[in-house]
């Protein structure tokens, strides 16, 4: 299918002289379209900055990154991008928000509105169209902006943890609505998480990176069925993913 995302050499660097924080790198990564990649470290570790760096919203240091063949050198507006606080505005309602992205790239909401409705039911907000942001709770939030970041169809969708603040059956509920999404049209997903386990449930491949400054110690491939419901979570071979990745960190020094 291709390479969606081509990380190439990347190193980031905070600072100049004594002064200078390497954050993350250098590193290499090709993901193929379709993919579902995380980015599995502990704070602190440069994930969010590498995931910046490709949305063009952070300046590399050095080496270059390529999104569907072309050249990251500013912001990009293809991708679709999510962070762990939501960017949903007050002032709009559920409906208007998602809208709201689709303007500021120029696109007629009325267009898509047949795939607002769809990607509301998708996440089970179906009927909350008109409430206003103050009126859900964190995890209806998280479920607004997953639909904001996906509602311009973007062939890359970027996630930053936007799982963290969420207590643990929420979070369970959004990964299983994640998963379907993903499953049902197969975007490139990059996705950061310092959770071992969310990470062996969604992902394809898992780049398990060091303390900082970041590197990609290892790229394991998940051998698991999809989709990954709690019959595939509760077998031996889930648990022994899991395990073997608590064994890498632990031999960081971070676990």
């Amino acid at each position: 299918m291709g390479i969606a995302v081509d990380i190439k050499s990347v190193t980031k660097v905070f600072g100049s002289g004594p002064a200078a924080l390497q954050a993350f790198g250098p590193a290499d990564l090709a993901i193929e379209a379709g993919e579902f990649v995380s980015l599995l470290g502990p704070s602190g570790c440069g994930k969010s900055t590498l995931m910046l760096m490709i949305a063009g919203l952070l300046d590399r240091s050095a080496g270059d990154i390529e999104v569907n063949g072309e050249h990251v050198s500013a912001p990009r507006t293809d991708i679709g991008i999510m962070f762990q606080d939501n960017t949903l505005v007050p002032w709009r309602d559920v409906q208007g928000n998602i809208a709201l992205q689709l303007e500021l790239r120029g696109i007629d909401p009325d267009s898509r509105a047949g795939r607002i409705r769809e990607l509301l039911r998708s996440v089970q907000l179906e009927g909350f169209e008109h409430r206003f942001p103050h009126e859900l709770s964190g995890g209806m939030q998280q479920r607004a902006a997953f639909c904001q970041a996906m509602v311009h169809d973007p062939q890359t969708v970027l996630l930053d943890e936007p799982l963290g603040k969420l207590d643990a059956m929420t979070r369970e509920s959004i990964r299983t609505d994640l998963q379907a999404l993903w499953l049902q049209r197969r975007p490139t997903v990059v996705f950061v998480t310092h959770s071992i386990e969310e990470a062996v449930q969604l992902s394809s491949r898992i780049c398990v990176i060091t303390p900082r400054p970041g590197r990609i110690d290892r790229v394991i491939d998940i051998d698991l069925p999809w989709p990954r419901d709690m019959a595939v979570k509760r077998s031996a071979a889930f648990t022994n993913y899991v395990r073997d990745i608590q064994e890498i960190f632990h031999g960081f020094g971070v676990i």
